[in-house]
């Protein structure tokens, strides 16, 4: 039996199932074009009456059977459900997208934010649990389930080599949905060889399902950390999905297990294998599992500082002037925020705000140690840089120190999340070395 997978490209035929008990099963497409999941449903005319679909793309149409459009549907479900000769897939988070007609017959499309392969349930609206493959959390935290024990001769030539590959236990990271993580492995025994992966994955699962975006919430917070500790916009191998109303069955129909089945989508940031392994500032050894839950606060109570930064790291284009700006306000409201939790506003104008060189100053003071020395100097080019930007009437800087003085704005505010989640100064000091950030950029002649 063929695999259930939506390839790019390639269309899948199967019936429709709406939930709606008056409408019948037709025809559809379904495929995943690369850039969006798009199911594509047969019309009878655009605005064919008789037409149980048709009103789903009638934006703004009135029909004199339904003046007051409460006797019909007007938008397709938010889960709808597609089958085929290889299996089922959920479509969740359906919107109405662009149609085509002529007067005898149309075409409308449908866009799924997820597909899940193999579900058989409407109610994919809500899960019990969502787990996803991290690549860059298992080179962060090393976390492994294998072990490789070498046997060498008197000569130094081997012997032999016995690999174990153990189920490990899983590591709490939080309790908001139960975020665990846990490494995991699977084997392939091909002809002539034995191949093992290996690889650590994120997961929430609750007895009571709750709506997609609160579980990724910590799946995206937690990605977000490692891509801060490493300066790479890190992505996810693999998603997974469980509601456990919709189990694995036996022929006969008995329960056998959960199931986790496959997710699609083009909503979260995909992981980019690399050819060098990623060097991060700050060491998982001294985060652990409570710096995790510290970033989890610490990224709600400073969203306004950390957003910023990360809007930064996930830009295209990185080293640009409205990067420059996006960290000058990362800046002044992480000062903001520090002076009102830390040191009850006594850094504040009598408007209550905070002037920006004052709020810098804020910054460095809760800082342990800071990234680069000339900090006196950093003040003063990190403020030329954003009124430069802010104020038509200000000089502009140099770009050269406005590159600069972005990677400095941006080292600050790592060094300070970094040791609030348990780094060290030390720890700091050595990541630094290797860091995306460390060097300087210079004038070429």
């Amino acid at each position: 039996m063929a695999k259930n997978e939506l390839v790019v490209g390639e269309p899948r035929l199967g019936w429709f199932i709406d939930g709606n008990k008056e409408t019948d099963s037709i025809s559809v497409m379904l495929r995943d074009t690369g850039t969006t999941i798009e199911l594509t449903v047969p019309l009878q005319s655009m605005f064919g009456s008789n037409d149980p679909y048709s009103r789903w793309w009638a934006h703004g149409v009135m029909f004199g059977d339904d003046p007051e459009r409460s006797k019909h549907s007007y938008g397709p479900p938010k889960v709808v459900l597609m089958h085929d000769h290889i299996g089922g897939v959920v479509l969740v988070g359906c919107r109405a997208t662009g149609a085509s007609n002529n007067l005898h017959v149309g075409q409308g499309r449908i866009v799924a934010n997820y597909a899940v392969l193999g579900g058989q349930s409407l109610k994919y609206d809500k899960v019990n649990g969502i787990r996803a493959e991290v690549p860059a959390l298992a080179s962060w935290t090393r976390l492994s389930s294998m072990k490789v024990d070498v046997t060498s001769n008197e000569s130094n030539r081997v012997q032999s080599v016995q690999m174990t590959l153990t189920n490990a236990p899983k590591v709490k990271l939080a309790r908001p949905l139960n975020l665990t993580m846990q490494s995991t492995w699977r084997t392939e025994n091909q002809r002539g060889s034995f191949l093992a992966y290996e690889g650590v994955k994120l997961e929430t699962h609750i007895a009571q399902p709750r709506g997609w975006d609160d579980h990724l919430l910590l799946h995206g917070a937690v990605l977000d950390l490692v891509s801060l500790a490493a300066w790479r916009p890190f992505g996810f191998a693999s998603v997974e999905v469980l509601r456990t109303d919709d189990p694995v069955l036996s022929a006969g129909g008995t329960v056998l297990s959960d199931k986790w089945s496959s997710v699609v989508t083009h909503r979260l940031p995909r992981h980019e294998p690399w050819t060098k392994e990623p060097r991060f500032l700050f060491p998982w050894v001294e985060i652990g599992p409570r710096g995790v839950a510290r970033w989890l606060k610490l990224r709600t109570d400073y969203y306004q500082a950390v957003s910023p930064v990360l809007n930064v790291l996930r830009s295209d284009n990185v080293w640009s002037h409205a990067s420059a700006v996006q960290s000058g306000i990362a800046l002044e409201a992480l000062g903001y925020l520090i002076d009102m939790t830390k040191n009850d506003g006594a850094h504040l104008n009598s408007r209550r705000q905070i002037n920006f060189k004052p709020a810098l100053q804020v910054i460095l003071d809760d800082l342990v140690e800071p990234p680069f020395s000339d900090t006196a100097g950093w003040i003063n080019r990190a403020n030329d840089v954003y009124m430069g930007a802010k104020h038509p009437d200000r000089p502009q800087p140099d770009s050269l120190i406005m590159l600069n003085t972005l990677r400095e704005n941006l080292l600050i505010v790592r060094y300070w999340i970094a040791q609030q989640l348990g780094a060290t100064a030390n720890s700091l000091s050595q990541g630094l070395r290797t860091d995306p950030l460390a060097r300087e950029f210079e004038a070429i002649d």
